[in-house]
């Protein structure tokens, strides 16, 4: 399933606010990985996500089904904005968060 574009929007508009990606870059610097994984595939993701929902008229937090389908695709948004304002490469974005495995 293609994610629906005014999700795609949402994701890329609070992804890509100037405060929070300052906030990644700083842990980035610190090579706090784990914190970072944190904000852009749990904390950023699920409240893009909600966000949706609510627009939608979901009356529940997260919609399982939205969730399911579209936080991937979601979270590649997040760590593709991050990779453009830092200008770290996303190779070396997948190397770090392989090794918190």
């Amino acid at each position: 399933m293609a994610i629906p574009d005014r999700l795609r929007e949402l994701a890329e508009l609070k992804y890509g606010q100037e405060v929070f990606l300052r906030v990644l870059f700083d842990l980035a610097l610190e090579e706090r990985w784990f914190d970072l994984r944190h904000m852009v595939q749990h904390d950023m993701a699920k409240a893009v996500i909600a966000d949706y929902c609510r627009e939608l008229g979901y009356k529940e937090y997260l919609d399982e089904k939205i969730y399911l389908d579209c936080w991937e695709e979601v979270i590649d948004i997040g760590w593709t904005k991050f990779c453009q304002h830092t200008g770290i490469t996303r190779e070396k974005v997948d190397v770090c968060l392989q090794r918190l495995h």
